[in-house]
């Protein structure tokens, strides 16, 4: 069994499996994490950890758990790495789908291992068994390394727990096959014994804690076919559906998370479902109702008014902004026949604001300048004026303040 040492194209493909597995997890794409499994070199040092406990020759047994632990950490920090780097962190249904292992996972690993231990021994099939055994261990090892790196520990453990499932019940399963075809038949009574305790009592420890998810998973799926149907039996009378609905254990009771699609709000909606579902639950749930009105034709005539109204308003914005446009430089002319006298003026009618600019070179002192304020003041009421004299170098036009200037051609 040479594919169970620790080579340098052993580690290679470690790396390389574990790598395309976390990025097949964190794009949520299962033809990815098919392709990891394809090229994982888990089967090797596995299957020579099971058969190794079969004949009892500890030196085999010793290169296949270095094998294993060296694979097992250079996936980790591999695909650690890429989830550090990656923008994708989110938990994806493909990572949370190994994060509660149940009896059912059990099972798939002992078949997994009794197939690949007859495929070895047998010489049968050697590649397609060892992508079965690869489908239990290679992405719960890489949603482990995803956990650490994001430091969500529910999940690491989870999968790790799935991860140590598979790969013990995978060897113990190519010990029994092994012992099926006559190996380990010189083993000593005492050596038998401890074979058989081993496989025993690691089949109790894994099916106590599996078994009681499995049954979990099924009260929670039956909570949730029971709660629906209260719900829908309710909305029947008046009107609506669900749109979303989450169950969850909490203890000894279950937590009943529901969005309603209704007509109109119903006031007693949240105390009649908690009552429905309650007399079908051995426990009270807890229950919490949110209602979203149905979009009704009134409702949609009324927007279409709304939008309309909305369309009408910009257009006069539009119009406004254009007649203010149109009116700034009339302003400044009657401004201009007002002064009678050369000057520049800017008007903002978005800030109210006139600026009269005066020539440098006309003799109008603070005095007169303050006077010409207090002139257009009261004829432009509300609007700031500015009255300054130019600099040497700024010109100011002069032009007949008694009629428009015209534009030059």
């Amino acid at each position: 069994m040479d594919g169970g040492v620790l080579t340098p194209r052993y580690a290679f493909m470690a790396i390389m499996s574990c790598g395309i597995a976390i990025l097949g997890l964190l794009q949520s794409s299962a033809a990815v994490v098919i392709g990891a499994m394809l090229i994982s070199p888990l089967m090797g040092p596995i299957v020579q950890l099971g058969f190794s406990l079969c004949v009892v020759d500890f030196r085999m047994m010793g290169r296949a758990l270095v094998a294993l632990l060296a694979g097992i950490a250079l996936a980790l920090v591999i695909a650690m790495c890429i989830v550090w780097l990656s923008p994708l962190r989110e938990a994806t249904s493909e990572i949370l789908a190994r994060t509660q292992p149940t009896l059912f996972d059990l099972l798939v690993a002992l078949f997994s291992g009794l197939a690949g231990g007859y495929a070895v021994i047998t010489r049968k099939g050697e590649t397609i068994v060892g992508v079965a055994i690869a489908t239990a261990l290679m992405p719960p090892l890489a949603v482990v390394a995803y956990g650490l790196a994001v430091r969500d520990m529910s999940i690491a453990g989870g999968a790790f727990f799935l991860f140590m499932t598979n790969l013990l019940v995978i060897a113990l399963a190519v010990t029994l096959i092994a012992k099926w075809y006559g190996f380990g038949t010189d083993n000593s009574p005492q050596h038998t014994a401890w074979q058989a305790a081993i496989i025993v009592v690691t089949f109790a420890v894994l099916v106590i804690p599996l078994g009681l998810a499995l049954r979990n998973i099924a009260e929670q799926s039956w909570t949730a076919k029971e709660a629906t149907a209260a719900v829908d039996d309710y909305l029947h009378e008046h009107g609506g559906s669900i749109e979303q609905m989450k169950v969850e254990r909490r203890g000894e009771r279950f937590a009943v998370n529901l969005v309603l699609l209704v007509p109109s709000y119903l006031n007693d909606a949240q105390d009649k479902i908690q009552a429905l579902i309650g007399q079908k639950l051995k426990h009270a749930p807890i229950v919490q109702v949110r209602q979203t009105l149905e979009a009704s034709d009134s409702m949609t005539r009324d927007r279409a008014t709304v939008d309309a109204l909305r369309v009408q308003v910009d257009d006069l914005n539009l119009q406004v902004e254009e007649l203010k446009r149109q009116a700034e430089p009339w302003i400044a002319l009657h401004v201009k026949n007002l002064l009678q006298q050369p000057c520049d003026v800017a008007v903002d009618m978005n800030k109210r604001k006139i600026t009269v600019t005066l020539p440098a070179t006309g003799d109008a002192d603070d005095k007169q300048i303050l006077a010409l304020r207090e002139r257009l003041a009261p004829l432009e009421p509300g609007w700031a004026i500015e009255i300054t004299k130019a600099t040497a170098t700024q010109p100011v036009a002069s032009e007949n303040p008694s009629a428009p200037q015209e534009a030059g051609h």
